[in-house]
């Protein structure tokens, strides 16, 4: 094989590569600011944002006066200290498939990149344990903390506190990374079938094409 054709070839290769890794960007970026995101936001309802609405029915069950304002303001800075940990998991998950990507090399003609599911399964640990810790954290350091303050002149609120911190710390989080589980689990999927169409892609041009397929020297 002369020098250009090699050239060429190795040329291929590394746009296949970068093609995978800006899937691998794509994907991540809306796991992370679309799908993730939209488990901790606020919702375009009140009545779908279950954290409100149990500190409301506490409040109304037992016939306390609520700080509404100081609830959404806690609420607000809840939300946003939970995205702290965005860039991190965000940065952990690429960092994990963009190395397996540029660790690839071409043994023979046939060789692909391939990214299966039990590829995700320590780092898809590794992304809930960072997103549980920053959950344990904001709700211990932001809406705990200010539950007394929220219930405005309750004398008594040791068991309607309690009731808050056992939703906190028990449904609320369950049901969170549940659902973060699915989404994580729905973006491994996308990118396993879009890296298999790459390598499609890949081995049809490597073997059609006249350029990749030709003796320059001639």
């Amino acid at each position: 094989m002369n020098e250009t054709l090699e050239k060429f070839k190795i040329q291929h290769v590394e746009n296949y590569k970068k093609a995978i890794i800006e899937n691998i960007k794509n994907n991540t970026n809306i796991l992370i600011y679309e799908d993730i995101s939209s488990l901790i936001k606020k919702p375009p309802l009140d009545s779908m944002d279950i954290i409100k609405s149990k500190f409301l029915d506490v409040a109304k069950k037992n016939k306390m006066i609520l700080n509404a304002e100081l609830l959404d303001k806690t609420l607000n800075l809840y939300r946003k200290d939970v995205s702290k940990c965005y860039e991190e998991i965000k940065n952990v998950r690429e960092k994990f498939l963009i190395d397996k990507v540029n660790n690839f090399e071409v043994s023979k003609v046939t060789d692909v990149i391939k990214i299966n599911k039990k590829d995700f399964n320590e780092i898809n640990k590794k992304l809930k344990k960072i997103l549980k810790n920053q959950l344990k954290e904001s709700i211990s350091e932001i809406l705990i903390t200010n539950i007394e303050d929220i219930f405005k002149d309750s004398a008594d609120i040791i068991k309607q506190k309690t009731e808050i911190i056992k939703f906190l710390n028990g449904n609320y989080q369950k049901n969170l990374i549940d659902n973060f589980d699915i989404k994580v689990l729905v973006k491994d999927t996308t990118l396993i079938n879009s890296v298999k169409e790459q390598a499609e892609r890949y081995l049809f041009t490597l073997t059609n094409s006249r350029l990749l397929n030709s003796d320059l020297d001639k």
